[in-house]
């Protein structure tokens, strides 16, 4: 019994201290997918929060959602590359003000047969009327990104309206659109710098290339604090100072994968093309991957065990809470009969197979700056996680407390009503006559916390160092192409669930 509560204290102590954690010494910045599937703003960003002791929350979308979370002031500073909805988004008072800080080309890219012809194409908009007429493979982002309004503005301009099978519109992040298309043998339109990111893990010629139209501008700006409480203007706007200073332009022009660039400073006027063809490795993909993600195992390596330590702690306290709650109401349910009853089972019954996703989506609602609770600023934080999973697990654990109860053998009532047992004393002996089915409640609940996916993602932002688990992680570095870290943490969680259930039977055994 001291194991017991030795563990709730300790776990309560972590409860209180996600609670506590203060955010406010923090920078919530919103980047594309683009930028962040580069890898320059990782450097940047690392030099910054080393130089000036500050830690940055990046929350990694399409330039179209980092904007709507601009307008909702749920950061404080958003880099993008959508233009016009900048200059919109500036206009409306939203933002400060639109610093350039940098800028490559889209480009075209698809399978080296290239059987729309468009090698033969005068333009950019041909090119994507032989794709519609050819109807040959083309993956869309379709999440409203800078790099799907430029698809869409192409589309338009060359008079098509693409619709067919041949059309997928996929909304996913760049790097996944690429690796789709990959596997399709499907034209893309992507930014230079996620393409050479990529490079080789794909087999994708650049198609078309050059056009004006290609030219690809990024700018940083500063919500507007007037509008929300809690913005930290004064952090955007040294932030701001940082990425357009000489130093982190120089940083930016210097960024090179395998010798090339990925962006240009402001500072550069022209954009430098490539015409530089692939080089293939041919290589066993997967043991490949497999080797380098045990190395990262046994390598200790900071940042895969960082995130598992961010998921173990979340769901533990998640399912703590939980089983605290539902454990005393499901002995009160089972226990007692009373009006709605049964309308109460058929709403947790219901509710044991509420997608992640949902409540996820109804808790943004609530926890973001115009919702209910949006005042408290827990949006992307640890607490906004832990809250969402107790929501999603206190059906499950409550619902199966109440089966094991009613499963006990039916002379434990006959005999607690003989002896004159009260309510309490009553559920003290069923809780110890149905312990081993309860454990198996409290596992089930956890399970489904460390597992899930859209609640860690919607509500935390997926931020690095701060509220990345380890599914959101390897959604995230699979999008990226980077298989190893994600087979890396798929490895981890099962190691985590299989030691969490080893642990619990071995405790199962001892109070036998």
């Amino acid at each position: 019994m001291h194991i017991v509560q030795k563990l709730i204290i300790t776990l309560l102590l972590f409860f209180i201290f996600s609670l506590t954690n203060a955010e406010t010494g923090t920078l919530r910045l919103a980047i594309t997918t683009t930028t962040d599937n580069s890898g320059l703003m990782s450097v940047l960003n690392s030099i910054f929060e080393d130089e000036y002791n500050i830690k940055i929350k990046t929350i990694i979308v399409g330039s179209g959602q980092a904007l709507r979370l601009g307008k909702q002031g749920d950061v404080d500073v958003l880099l993008t590359h959508a233009p016009e909805d900048e200059k919109d988004f500036v206009w409306s008072g939203y933002g400060l003000k639109r610093h350039p800080i940098m800028h490559n080309e889209f480009i075209l890219v698809g399978p080296a047969r290239d059987p729309a012809g468009i090698n033969n194409a005068s333009s950019i908009f041909d090119a994507f009327e032989k794709i519609n007429d050819s109807e040959s493979s083309f993956i869309s982002r379709a999440d409203d990104s800078g790099t799907h309004k430029k698809e869409i503005s192409i589309w338009k301009e060359s008079g098509q309206n693409p619709k067919g099978d041949w059309y997928d519109e996929t909304g996913m992040g760049m790097g996944s659109v690429l690796l789709l298309a990959n596997e399709k043998r499907a034209y893309a339109l992507t930014d230079r710098g996620t393409y050479l990111a990529f490079k080789s893990r794909i087999d994708l010629n650049i198609i078309f290339q050059g056009s004006p139209t290609f030219y690809n501008p990024y700018h940083i700006i500063a919500v507007n604090p007037e509008l929300h409480s809690g913005i930290n203007n004064l952090l955007a706007e040294k932030y701001i100072d940082f990425v357009t200073s000489d130093k982190a332009q120089k940083i930016i022009k210097n960024f090179k994968i395998n010798g090339e660039s990925l962006f240009f400073p402001n500072t550069d006027l022209e954009i430098k093309v490539s015409g530089e063809s692939i080089t293939h490795v041919n290589r066993n993909f997967f043991l490949d991957a497999t080797i380098s993600s045990l190395s990262l195992i046994v390598n200790f390596d900071k940042s895969l065990f960082n995130v598992v330590w961010t998921s173990l702690k979340v769901s533990l306290i998640a399912v703590l809470i939980a089983t605290l709650i539902s454990i005393p109401l499901g002995v009160y349910v089972a226990l007692n009969d009373f009006i709605g009853k049964n309308f109460l089972m058929t709403c947790l019954n219901t509710l044991m197979a509420l997608p992640t996703v949902v409540v996820g989506l109804l808790l943004y609602g609530v926890l973001n700056r115009q919702g209910l609770l949006g005042s408290m600023s827990l949006l992307y934080t640890l607490t906004a996680i832990i809250i969402g999973q107790c929501v999603l697990i206190i059906p499950v654990i409550w619902n199966l407390c109440i089966v094991a109860v009613n499963g006990a053998d039916p002379r434990l009532a006959m005999t607690c009503t003989s002896l004159g047992a009260d309510y309490f004393q009553r559920s003290i002996i069923y809780l110890s006559e149905v312990r081993f089915a309860l454990i198996a409640a409290v596992v089930t609940g956890f399970g489904r916390a460390i597992g899930e996916v859209g609640i860690a993602m919607m509500l935390g932002g997926n931020i690095y160092g701060y509220t990345r688990t380890m599914t959101t992680a390897i959604a995230l570095e699979t999008s990226k192409g980077d298989f190893e870290f994600a087979l890396a943490l798929g490895f981890m969680l099962l190691f985590v669930a299989f030691i969490v259930n080893s642990v619990l039977q071995q405790f199962q055994l001892k109070i036998k």
